[in-house]
């Protein structure tokens, strides 16, 4: 048997979001600040930022996922540095699917961002209600009120 290929991000915790400041029916805002992270950990801030609207709207009684990303711009360099601001749009919903368009701000520049694609379904034996509505809830909680979540 071969060995199995293994990737490390060398992340202590898959949140990438360090606070969300605003969250409303059409908008999300949030913080980052990155220590020499690569590009790609920008893009799933990103998408991190959307998912957490797309569970806010549906008052974390769905799962949500990330679809697909139709367009994207990436950061600049092999590595992303200092503290940004994260905007999310809502551009158009329905009952499972959401547009956003996410982006990066950096002294009011777009650094990065694009548009996301996010979907909803319904807790079952593969998305365990009990722990995954708890534990984003719990996450979403902790972003807001500006506590570590660790």
């Amino acid at each position: 048997m071969e060995n199995p290929l293994v990737i490390r991000s060398m992340q202590t915790g898959f949140v990438l979001l360090d606070r969300i400041l605003e969250v409303d029916a059409r908008k999300i805002v949030g913080e980052k600040t990155f220590h020499g992270a690569s590009a790609y950990l920008g893009i799933e801030a990103l998408a991190q930022l959307g998912a957490y609207h797309v569970r806010f709207l549906n008052d974390f009684r769905k799962h949500a996922f990330l679809l697909k990303i139709q367009s994207c711009t990436i950061p600049t360099g092999s590595t992303i540095r200092g503290s940004y601001r994260l905007f999310g749009e809502l551009r158009a919903g329905s009952a499972h699917s959401y547009a956003h368009h996410l982006e990066a701000r950096r002294d009011d520049l777009v650094v990065w961002g694009g548009d996301f694609l996010f979907s909803t379904v319904a807790y079952d034996h593969r998305f365990k209600k009990d722990l995954l509505q708890t534990h984003y809830g719990k996450i979403f909680s902790c972003l807001r009120s500006d506590m570590k979540t660790g």
